[in-house]
């Protein structure tokens, strides 16, 4: 081979290294799991982080997945994310449901959801937890394990609706909520500053949400430290001041008179 034609090639390695994104997850054993449990819960984590990169954007490092057993009447009984020295997902699980149960659970679409945005603070508690519960339903629609993300956030949300029907902010009433450990009431009210992000986005012709997360990935997932920091990028990236905006009426306006604005 020509020197020039070999050296050619050796630069073309090297970048398509530089430029290859980081593999999806690293997973971590953490107790026996049989060689079968295993291939069976390889399979559910490769298709969830397949699901949750393919909407959300490749993430800019590895997730850190570590599997537990822990018997329970569900797939997953209790899962969590760690932000220390590396992105990291905890997974405490039952290996005696099938694989399509495993599918079937949101826990994992909303733990990997989680690691798309930094990690905000406990008293942003209400915004991580809105986002990842928006983005749970997107993904398993995504992935094709239901039908209609909008209708299934919608139901859930009704469910608690309840609790704001009263002056005080939607930020407050969520963030209430989680303190009181009444977490579906936090959650899924915090999912409502998402329902309408992506509402006014799509009315403005800006895309979907999920189009803007997979291009913050790629700017400013890891330089940003703070939810004005997010605010201020998603923002830019969708030249508006929508996040800023809307987040002032989920901080300031009666939630009663903010639900009713949006029909919701």
């Amino acid at each position: 081979m020509p020197r020039l034609a070999a050296l050619l090639l050796v630069l073309l390695g090297i970048s398509l290294a530089c430029s290859a994104q980081p593999q999806p997850y690293q997973l971590h054993w953490q107790h026996h799991f049989s060689q079968s449990q295993q291939q069976q819960l390889q399979q559910w984590l490769n298709f969830t982080a397949t699901a949750t990169t393919e909407l959300l954007g490749p993430y800019p490092f590895t997730m850190q997945l570590y599997v537990y057993h822990r018997p329970g009447n569900e797939p997953v009984p209790w899962a969590n994310t760690w932000r220390d020295d590396a992105q990291q997902v905890h997974f405490y699980l039952d290996p005696g449901f099938s694989l399509v149960q495993f599918k079937q659970d949101w826990t994992a679409y909303h733990e990997m959801a989680h690691l798309a945005l930094p990690y905000l603070g406990r008293e942003n508690a209400w915004f991580a937890e809105g986002f990842a519960s928006f983005m749970q339903y997107q993904i398993m629609q995504h992935a094709g394990i239901i039908d209609n993300a909008a209708s299934a956030t919608s139901a859930r949300f009704a469910r608690q609706r309840q609790h704001y029907l009263n002056q005080q902010s939607m930020r407050d009433n969520a963030w209430q909520l989680l303190k009181a450990r009444r977490f579906a009431g936090g959650y899924w009210g915090g999912a409502q500053f998402f329902v309408i992000a992506d509402r006014l986005l799509r009315q403005q012709q800006k895309g979907s949400l999920t189009q803007l997360i997979a291009r913050y990935q790629r700017c400013c997932r890891m330089q940003d430290r703070t939810l004005d920091d997010v605010i201020r990028s998603l923002d830019k990236l969708s030249d508006s001041q929508l996040f800023a905006e809307l987040l002032q009426q989920f901080n300031q306006q009666a939630a009663s008179s903010w639900l009713q604005h949006y029909g919701l």
